[in-house]
Parts: structure tokens; sequence; C-alpha cells
């Protein structure tokens, strides 16, 4: 099942994304990421992101985190953890503000940290990071939902599979790989031949299973025909990846 990710809003974009299919889950970002228009902007606007993706029929929406590049090279743990503090409560002010904004039934959200091909991640940022985030106590409900995960270019040139595969670093629960690209949409999907770290780029590495691709970068492979609408394409492998994101359960 695919899906649709996206820096601008849902409600912009749903509409003209309908014509390369429904989606089955909406990747949307929420603080620190100040690239995109973030999710938890207002309660106004979580409320209109999240009827957009019902209205959509996409009623499970994936968190990513997109902070400022540099931050994930500057090799330092309390930056990590101060954009893992960022970003989970930016997540729990949405789950407050938005009643049928629910965790999955398996009680497993998957969190993205976009690492982009050209920035490198160093281990103390990835620490610092990813332990806030799996260790994040849900509104203090004694519960540990979230899950520390990368985008990621698996063949980029600079450290990101050799960084979360290291024993001695925080553990990556799972891989989203953004090559290679692919000329299909969200009705008609690829078949699964997403770059992974475990052995596309690396032969033996064993590394965290890539479990999500995005197969089609608006932006970024000019032979496919130009999308009318500004979204990318991604598709889950292994898993039915709507079942690891937050769920509406109505329209709010």
């Amino acid at each position: 099942m695919a899906g649709y990710d996206c820096a601008d809003t849902i409600t912009n974009q749903y509409r003209p994304a309908s014509v390369y299919g429904t989606p089955a889950f909406w990747l949307r970002y929420f603080s620190p990421s100040p690239s995109a228009t973030v999710v938890n902007v207002s309660s106004s606007n979580a409320s209109s992101e999240c009827d957009a993706a019902w209205d959509s029929g996409g009623k499970y929406i994936g968190p990513i985190c997109a902070p400022t590049q540099s931050r994930l090279s500057s090799n330092s743990y309390s930056e990590g953890q101060a954009d893992a503090q960022t970003f989970a409560s930016a997540l729990l002010q949405v789950y407050l503000w938005v009643a049928p904004f629910n965790l999955p039934t398996n009680g497993v959200v998957y969190c993205w940290l976009d690492q982009e091909p050209s920035t490198s991640l160093s281990s103390n940022y990835w620490n610092g990071w990813g332990s806030y985030i799996d260790g994040y106590n849900w509104n203090f409900t004694g519960t540990y939902p979230l899950f520390s995960c990368l985008y990621c270019n698996p063949c980029a040139p600079y450290p990101n599979c050799s960084t979360v595969n290291n024993p001695n670093n925080h553990v990556c629960w799972s891989i989203w790989s953004q090559q290679p690209q692919k000329c299909y949409t969200v009705s008609n999907p690829p078949p699964w031949s997403a770059e992974a770290c475990s052995n596309t780029c690396a032969g033996s590495y064993s590394g965290p299973a890539t479990q999500l691709w995005q197969f089609r970068i608006q932006i970024d492979y000019p032979t496919c025909t130009n999308l009318s609408t500004a979204v990318d394409m991604d598709v889950g492998g292994g898993i039915n990846y709507a079942n690891y994101c937050f769920r509406l359960t109505s329209r709010p």
C-alpha cells in the first residue's frame, strides 16, 4: 500500500494528488522542521490537516522530524536530544489538540529523522536524538510508543548506515530509503527494490531493515512526467506501513 509525503499541507495537496491514487497514509512534518509547514503550527491547523487526511482516504499520519541539517553533523548529543524533545512534544501536542488523532493499535509509531544525501549523521547527534525518542514517556502514561527511525539515501557517501549500525550507538528501528527513483504512482506502485543498508550499498552489511521507500520525488527525477502537485510518493515493504502511523478514528 502506497501513500504521500509533502512539505506543504495535506489541506493544499490532497485534491490535486488524488489523480495519482488514493493514499493509504500521509507522512508529514512536525517541529523542528524549518523548511516545511509543520502540522503543529496551531490547533486549527492540526485539525484541518487531520480533516484533509480523513477526506483523502489516507487516515494514517506518519511523523517526520527535519531539523536544520548542519545539526545532524554537529557531533552534539545535546543538539540531538533537544531536537528530539521538540519533536516528541509536537507529536503529543497534536494528540492533545485533536481527539481522534490516536496511537496505532500495535503501540509503535515510527518516527523519522530526515537526513538529506549531502548531510553526515554523527554518532553523538543520533544517540541524543534516538535515545530521547525511544525513552519518551507518552503523556506520563508509562508507555513508550515512539521508535527512532532514519530517512536517508543508503548509498550516499556520507555516514548514515554506518552510524546507525554501530553497535555502540543507539538502535535504529527502520530505514526509509529515497532511492532509486521510479516513474510509478500511488495507484500503481513499483515492485519493491528500495536501496538498503543491509545489502544494496555495503555487501554483507547487516543494518536496520528498509521498510519504507520514497520511490518518486517530484523535484528529483526529471525523466518522469512532471507531477501536477507538490507531493512525493512512498510504499512500504515487508510491513503495512500504515500500522506504524498515528491513526484517525473519525473526522475531527
